[in-house]
């Protein structure tokens, strides 16, 4: 299943982790009406060590002849003067340049989507059982 969202940038924070590694931190605003269900699904997926399904989250940027994309972590989601934003974590990049894309003063200079998807396995947990072999063994 996949879910692709029209989100606008809400704050940008760059921090370092316990081990000194640099990474983005990204608050994008969800649209109105946002399948919030689905979002928490496949951020409980991303927790999850040892789930069956995976989800991947990615940002993509359109405009002004640039088109980029990034593989983003999930953070969850929180409310902020009654909007939800999704939180969400990047290595961080200084050839990404972030604050560029994200212009305040003129939102829709670029086209900022977020693509949620979950991918369910292919194969089934237990093979495919026969049901005569069942029978076999067994006398009634």
């Amino acid at each position: 299943m996949k879910n692709t969202l029209k989100v606008t940038v809400d704050a940008i924070k760059h921090e370092r982790d316990k081990d000194g590694v640099p990474f983005t931190t990204l608050h994008l605003e969800l649209p109105s009406g946002t399948d919030l269900k689905f979002l928490q699904r496949a951020h409980l997926i991303t927790r999850k060590k040892e789930s069956r399904e995976v989800a991947t989250f990615t940002l993509r940027i359109y405009g002004g002849g640039d088109r980029r994309t990034w593989r983003l972590t999930s953070k969850g989601s929180k409310t902020k003067d009654y909007r939800v934003v999704a939180v969400l974590e990047v290595y961080f990049n200084e050839q990404a340049r972030f604050e560029r894309y994200f212009d305040p003063a003129d939102p829709t200079a670029y086209d900022v989507e977020l693509d949620v998807e979950i991918e369910e396995p292919t194969t089934p947990l237990f093979g495919k059982r026969d049901d005569d072999s069942e029978s076999e063994g067994m006398s009634a």
